[in-house]
């Protein structure tokens, strides 16, 4: 059975403890059918129920429930009992009405928080695809400043021991001092390993950057803007500890010169 608001109304009565009439059949049903959003509003208008119950003030007994106490007592001197006035349906109407308006304003607020999470995580997400999406956009910058400079020059990598088979292509601007690195035919390092990207000036290497390879053994990369560097003279790529080291320590995989 589809659900609808109706079934919500009758989960508050009937956690109130108060008659659904003619409804009861098809609201049992409801429930036996497994309708999660009538389950959790039943759970959580019970407990408001429980707690408002529990957080009522205390009443002092009318006067004349003390004289059915005493009628009740056998005895020559029992007084009579007084017969209690009746309790008017419209009380007895508001204080239901109360209960359940109040049983509404719990689980309104608890569907705000909620709805607040919620808008929290979609925020949180799409901040993340904002940075992603501006990261993306930066590299893009750069390879069109870089493959677009009139100084651009192709650098050839080739493969040396233990990566024979690996190659490369550097394309390396003088004036922006920073390049991208196209490689293909790379091993798979282990987790706490990356390949470093190596500028050599003046017969000293320059640490350009960590990349990783994917799954096929491919990798572009675009490597740090060295604005301090004098010309390049050399490339090469080493196999590094994760995040990189400031002077080469691994072996080397590929090493190239600058086409004129």
């Amino acid at each position: 059975m589809a659900h609808n608001e109706r079934f919500e109304e009758l989960a508050a009565l009937q956690a109130l403890g108060m008659p659904l009439g003619g409804e009861a059949p098809d609201f049992a049903r409801h429930l036996d059918e497994g309708c999660p959003v009538c389950e959790e509003l039943l759970a959580d208008f019970r407990l408001a129920a429980t707690t408002l119950s529990v957080e009522a003030p205390p009443r002092r007994p009318r006067p004349e429930l003390r004289g059915r106490i005493l009628a009740s007592l056998p005895g020559p001197a029992a007084a009579p009992a007084v017969r209690p006035a009746p309790v008017p349906r419209t009380a007895w109407w508001l204080a239901a009405a109360a209960a359940i308006l109040f049983v509404f304003i719990l689980w309104d607020d608890a569907r705000v928080r909620r709805q607040r999470e919620e808008l929290r995580s979609q925020t949180a997400q799409l901040s993340g695809e904002l940075a992603r999406a501006q990261a993306e956009t930066a590299r893009r910058d750069l390879r069109v400043r870089v493959l677009e400079s009139d100084d651009v020059k192709v650098l050839y990598l080739g493969g040396k021991d233990p990566q024979p088979g690996a190659r490369a292509k550097v394309f390396w601007s003088e004036k922006a001092k920073t390049g991208v690195i196209l490689a293909g035919n790379l091993a798979p390092l282990p987790p706490g390993k990356q390949y470093e990207l190596w500028v050599f000036a003046e017969g000293k290497p320059v640490a350009a950057g960590v990349f990783d390879a994917d799954s096929s053994g491919r990798a572009l990369f675009e490597s740090k803007n060295l604005p301090g560097l004098a010309s390049a003279q050399n490339f090469a790529v080493t196999i590094e500890p994760r995040g990189g080291v400031p002077q080469p320590t691994g072996p080397v995989v590929l090493v190239g010169t600058p086409a004129a």
